[in-house]
């Protein structure tokens, strides 16, 4: 495999593999499916890459599309451990851990949803991820933690993080307990109090030779969420997915409504998902093995500017609902942040207005979305559309879309601008003089 030296198993070796993989699919059903459907598969026989560099995988790897294993170390663990790295390093795949860690790097911070930043550094991530994934197979019964001549290998703290956590959660935890020296690191989890990782988070695409950002381009969340979904279903059916783990592939599929998809559609045929390139071809079709297609890789932004408002007029809530379900308005950001990763405008600008306009925000990564949502949203009077429509004349703006959530209650420009306008409704039977209308499901305050 290109980037990374791989090497062959002896005889022994393959049959431990082939072990841990039976066990996999017997014990684990939901991760066997994806490790067969959604990561690369390209060195067919193994299902994953072996390399003894042991620079680059002390024990075990990914890249966030495959798996890399040192043949070396990785079998010296029973069956039981091998079963609880081999998972560990597909979730981290799932959670798509290698992206965020990828883009936290460019961004240089990490954002909280109280409002607050701490500086990013690589080290106190990788821990972080860790050991929320660590505790969540604990917690399910997965495996058996690594541990070689008694001593476990693996970290597992549960005052910093537990499985309910997220990876951002645990980080400020980590980082308030032990700030990283300066400038931090990179690579494998070590020291800081916390014992010693059996993983390297490499960076996206790495094992494949693929450019971090073309890599983070590459991954289809639609085709993930897809094969997620089957495997959840697969393994409940089996009677074989701890509780724990359904309530982590839950919140990995949320948001589950079908308004999402419609409003999805909408936007990629009113505004597209991005421009191809004949210079960049789609490695994943020309590595077919017997088949290889040769087609357009993605390129570039799918839009140049979308707006997105929001009504503040009080008929929306924003915050957790009853028994912590998301509102509404929670749902209406985490599709906000479907928008960015799948439309890739360069700009978004958010707009919180009830009769006057009381907020303006541009965003320039998911992250943001948090710190938004902690300031607050302000409003709480009557209803306008207007000055929405009004402040986008004003000052220049040419989107290529405004989405609007809002029940529909209030007054309306006297005609429909030229750009198209797609209104969430959360209110049945509301009725739109102009856009397009997706229904979304109105939650309890």
């Amino acid at each position: 495999m290109q980037g990374i030296e791989v090497c062959a198993l002896t005889p022994q070796q393959e049959k431990a593999w082939s072990d841990t993989r039976v066990a996999l699919l017997w014990h684990q059903p939901a991760f066997a499916h994806i490790l067969y459907t959604l990561l690369d598969t390209s060195n067919s026989k193994y299902v994953a890459v072996f390399t003894k560099d042991s620079s680059v995988c002390p024990i075990a790897a990914t890249d966030g599309n495959c798996i890399i294993i040192n043949p070396d170390t990785f079998f010296q663990f029973n069956l039981n451990m091998r079963v609880f790295i081999l998972v560990h390093e597909i979730f981290h795949c799932i959670w798509n851990h290698l992206a965020l860690m990828y883009n936290l790097s460019k961004r240089g911070k990490v954002s909280f949803p109280d409002g607050t930043t701490l500086p990013y550094d690589a080290e106190t991530m990788n821990i972080a991820a860790d050991l929320v994934i660590n505790d969540l197979l604990i917690e399910s019964h997965v495996g058996e933690m690594p541990a070689l001549n008694g001593k476990q290998v693996g970290m597992h703290d549960k005052s910093l993080a537990c499985s309910k956590d997220s990876a951002i959660d645990a980080y400020k935890k980590v980082y308030k307990r032990s700030p990283p020296p300066p400038p931090g690191g990179q690579g494998p989890c070590t020291n800081r109090g916390l014992g010693q990782g059996f993983d390297t988070h490499l960076k996206p695409g790495q094992g494949q030779g693929k450019e971090a950002n073309q890599a983070v381009q590459d991954r289809n969340e639609a085709e993930w969420q897809t094969q997620v979904a089957s495997a959840m279903n697969a393994a409940r059916l089996q009677g074989k997915l701890h509780a724990n783990l359904d309530r982590a592939f839950a919140e990995i599929l949320e948001p589950q409504v079908d308004w999402r998809e419609r409003i999805q559609a909408l936007f990629a045929r009113k505004v597209g998902s991005g421009t191809y390139d004949w210079r960049r071809p789609d490695r994943r079709l020309i590595a077919r093995k017997d088949d290889p297609i040769i087609c357009p890789g993605r390129s570039g932004y799918g839009a140049n500017c979308v707006i997105v408002a929001g009504d503040t007029s009080g008929s929306i809530h924003y915050g957790p609902g009853k028994a912590g379900n998301p509102s509404e308005g929670d749902m209406f950001l985490a599709e906000i942040a479907g928008i960015l990763d799948d439309v890739r405008p360069k700009r978004v600008i958010l707009v919180w207005c009830d009769a006057k306009v009381h907020r303006v925000d541009e965003i320039e990564d998911v992250a943001d979305l948090n710190v938004i949502r902690a300031k607050g949203v302000g409003g709480g009077g009557g209803t306008s559309f207007v000055p929405v429509f009004d402040y986008i004349k004003a000052n220049g703006l040419e989107p290529d879309a405004l989405v609007y959530l809002t029940d529909g209650q209030g007054t309306f420009p006297s005609q429909a601008p030229k750009y198209p306008v797609i209104w969430g409704n959360i209110f049945k039977g509301a009725k739109y003089p102009f856009g397009d209308v997706v229904d979304v499901p109105k939650q309890a305050a």
